[in-house]
């Protein structure tokens, strides 16, 4: 692999990026649909590209950094024979469907391809602790490796260009549904006077000491049977629905929450009720 590499997007991650690069004795360019933003990178030793054409040519290794899917296509198509030969790292957060769409428009042009999705902030980026997921085309992914070792703790997830795309939306969709619950708890104590941060606290605690069920949750879901004689979907009815209630007799709203019951009444309907309430992911596929 060699030893230069162009960032396109000088957006916070990208100038971190293209920062840790150059630190770690890259030879990079940078582009930016604003000029302005190549400046600082431009004193700090990189090059900068006053158009993609000529940020491209300067580099094995093209990494993508901007706003979202339709601005990557938007940049990269019309350049398509220059990135023959060359490889492609797509760092923009897409949808798994949009990372294959994308992969395939680069196998059809000769382009090594390699999709990734960050699991860190910029300030993040060259620490171990930065995770970046990857999928796509192996033979690229192990040529530009070394240099992705760089920006953190890289992980190839597979060949199917989706896979990293789809690990990091269900982590984020998993954070995003527990930071919900703190949101409701601070809420719901809120009514009594209670600070939002001792209700944090409160929370972070209780969790920390459930996180260690969902080995469980994931055996019974693997299992597939539902039968285990744990907590039934009646069970959990019943407790949803004393949830949904005190919520709502302090005067707080139960909508986070009114989902997960629709999901439950749904299966009792269809005779479920005795079933394992883990049950509730097979009305989560849509048919």
């Amino acid at each position: 692999m060699g030893s230069t590499a162009s960032i396109l997007g000088l957006g916070a991650m990208g100038s971190a990026i293209a920062t840790r690069l150059r630190e770690t004795g890259y030879t990079t360019t940078v582009w930016n649909r604003t000029p302005a933003k190549t400046e600082p990178h431009a004193e700090a030793g990189s090059k900068a590209a006053a158009t993609i054409s000529e940020a491209i040519s300067a580099a094995d290794t093209v990494l993508v950094v901007l706003l979202d899917h339709d601005s990557v296509r938007e940049q990269l198509d019309p350049h398509a024979a220059e990135l023959e030969g060359k490889t492609v790292v797509n760092l923009v957060t897409t949808t798994p469907n949009q990372a294959r769409e994308t992969a395939a428009w680069a196998a059809e042009h000769g382009i090594g391809y390699v999709d990734g999705a960050i699991m860190a902030v910029p300030s993040m980026i060259g620490d171990e602790h930065a995770r970046l997921l990857y999928s796509g085309d192996e033979h690229a992914y192990n040529t530009v490796l070394p240099l992705l070792e760089t920006l953190g703790t890289a992980e190839y997830t597979g060949k199917d260009p989706g896979l990293a795309s789809l690990k990091d939306m269900a982590l984020l969709a998993a954070m995003d549904l527990m930071l919900l619950g703190y949101v409701q708890a601070i809420a719901m104590m809120r009514t009594a006077g209670t600070p939002a941060a001792d209700t944090a606290a409160e929370v972070e605690a209780w969790l920390a000491a459930m996180l260690p069920h969902g080995r469980h949750i994931a055996a019974i879901a693997d299992q597939g049977t539902y039968d285990t004689g744990g907590q039934s979907v009646d069970f959990d009815r019943a407790g949803i629905r004393s949830l949904i209630t005190a919520s709502r007799e302090q005067g707080v709203s139960a909508q986070l929450l009114e989902p997960h019951q629709k999901l439950l009444e749904e299966l009792a309907a269809t005779g479920h009720g005795d079933s394992d309430w883990i049950r509730i992911i097979e009305r989560l596929t849509i048919h």
